[in-house]
């Protein structure tokens, strides 16, 4: 048996040689070639709905300790773009999205988590709302990329912190933060293969995972309008109406961008006693209040990645067409 006195010496040392350098820059391959913002945004508008990938992240919310990790796979077949997402933690669970071309320009589309594959056609739209700063590189799953912080102009919507591939414009880590610039939740690759075999990602099923295929926003933003029979009297500047769908328990839910952060309005008529109040899992905020129009009242719940501020904004201004 080796002295343990002499391993335990030379596991702290290699514990302290890693801390080290982790706290001092990594060797950087192209010290002087630093992109702008619009060409680091323009790469991931231009190429990352366009690649085949498959890899493993880790997921991590502000309310939870736990550690989430999904196998992310995404494919380009005939010009249609397919997402598939397994849990990795727990009873395993299947999300399928098929169907959508990948010249898309679905507004609602980010309402579907998980793929940043759109994040840069929305970004360049938006620097009225967010400002962008490159922060440096760093070594994301074994690969170079640019970290950009986006810092919001107002007090009604988050912040991000996103390494972006430099090759592939994919962002290999994200972080939404909160006006304290405390992480709301994180997300990061830990691996991920830029040549997949396509067919055996088409084939991968298992007979015990549980199957649930994600609704693919339609892709016509131009005719989406405006809600049927609700009008909202004051939103965020900057976001727009992403359309309106009808729930099987009789709730309208309306639909709101901004081309990164996202909301929903659920509106549902009840006899029964409203609850009025809020609650919050890592950024994603619900709160819910009541409106009574015509000796009806309806429940409302705002749910979405934006401060409290805002949603309790949404819902005081409400009112019926």
């Amino acid at each position: 048996m080796p002295n343990m006195s002499l391993w335990l010496s030379s596991l702290a040392l290699a514990i302290a040689t890693s801390v080290s350098a982790q706290t001092l820059p990594a060797k950087d391959p192209a010290p002087n070639n630093v992109p702008s913002v619009q060409a680091l945004i323009g790469k991931m508008s231009q190429n990352a709905a366009h690649i085949n990938y498959r890899g493993s992240f880790t997921y991590q919310n502000q309310n939870s300790i736990e550690l989430q990790s999904f196998r992310v796979e995404h494919w380009i077949e005939d010009g249609i773009e397919h997402d598939r997402f397994l849990f990795l933690n727990g009873p395993e669970r299947l999300i399928v999205r098929d169907g959508q071309p990948i010249d898309c320009k679905a507004m609602g589309d980010e309402l579907l988590q998980g793929s940043f594959a759109k994040l840069g056609a929305n970004l360049v739209k938006m620097d009225q709302l967010y400002q962008f700063e490159i922060r440096g590189r760093e070594r994301i799953a074994g690969r170079w990329s640019r970290v950009l912080q986006v810092i919001p102009k107002d007090p009604y919507r988050y912040g991000y912190l996103l390494s972006i591939d430099e090759e592939t414009g994919l962002v290999l880590k994200s972080w939404l933060i909160d006006e304290n610039a405390r992480p709301l939740e994180r997300y990061q690759f830990i691996s991920i293969d830029l040549n997949p075999d396509v067919n055996q990602m088409k084939g991968r099923s298992s007979s015990h995972q549980h199957k649930a295929v994600a609704d693919v926003t339609p892709c016509n933003p131009t005719e989406v309008g405006k809600p049927s029979a609700w009008q909202l009297g004051w939103i965020p500047p900057g976001f727009a109406f992403a359309g309106e769908r009808k729930l099987a328990n009789g709730q309208t839910m309306l639909m709101y961008t901004d081309g990164l952060t996202t909301f929903s309005v659920f509106i549902e008529p009840t006899t029964a006693p409203v609850p009025e109040g809020q609650g919050k899992r890592g950024a994603t905020l619900a709160y819910m209040s009541r409106l009574t129009l015509k000796d009806t009242t309806y429940r409302l719940n705002v749910v979405g990645e934006i401060p409290i501020a805002a949603a309790a904004k949404i819902a005081q201004n409400i009112t019926g067409l």
